[in-house]
């Protein structure tokens, strides 16, 4: 019979080429630096509270031009496979737009990216969602969403609707008066 002999091997670690000891600790600490400057918060950063635009701010009224001008806005939305979806937050502080694909053969004429039936064009960020992300301005993201921003500016213009500097997805009706936004915010309470 022979007996099971366990293999031994005798040195130190680092002589047996385990990833333990000082010669390994710079190569750990330069990945774990390298994958906190690839992380994607670091790609975008966040701006200070105090840095976000709010001067030009406006609220939104449910007017008969107001109404009229969303109704050709979504009629001309249509045409394109594409349905508009515009709210007025009691808060204030302007129309909150989303536009939603109906027929992803018809919209991929004038919209990018993915545009699965049912979902909302990429914007980048979600509509109504205040995000570092979201200015109107904000860079960092891909051609497709810095193209569908400006495509969705340059249609609710063509309807008498200004895209705030906050959001790209508030919007004014030109000829509204603005406010601040500590007004708005006592006219809520």
């Amino acid at each position: 019979m022979h007996s099971f002999q366990p293999h031994v091997v005798t040195g130190s670690p680092a002589q047996t080429g385990l990833p333990v000891g000082p010669r390994w600790a710079p190569l750990v600490l330069a990945l774990l630096l390298a994958a906190c400057a690839h992380s994607p918060r670091a790609a975008v950063p966040e701006l200070p509270a105090a840095e976000v635009p709010t001067a030009a701010i406006t609220t939104c009224t449910e007017t008969p031009s107001a109404r009229a001008a969303l109704q050709r806005a979504g009629q001309e939305l249509q045409a394109h496979g594409m349905v508009l979806q515009a709210t007025c937050p009691a808060a204030g502080g302007g129309w909150v737009v989303k536009v939603r694909v109906v027929d992803g053969m018809k919209a991929s004429k004038v919209v990018r990216g993915p545009l699965a039936d049912g979902h909302d064009v990429d914007m980048g960020t979600p509509a109504g969602v205040e995000l570092a992300g979201a200015a109107a301005a904000a860079q960092g993201f891909s051609p497709d969403v810095r193209h569908n921003r400006d495509w969705l500016r340059a249609m609710m213009a063509r309807h008498q609707f200004e895209n705030t500097p906050d959001a790209w997805w508030r919007f004014a009706q030109r000829g509204t008066a603005p406010v601040r936004t500590a007004d708005a915010d006592l006219a809520a309470r």
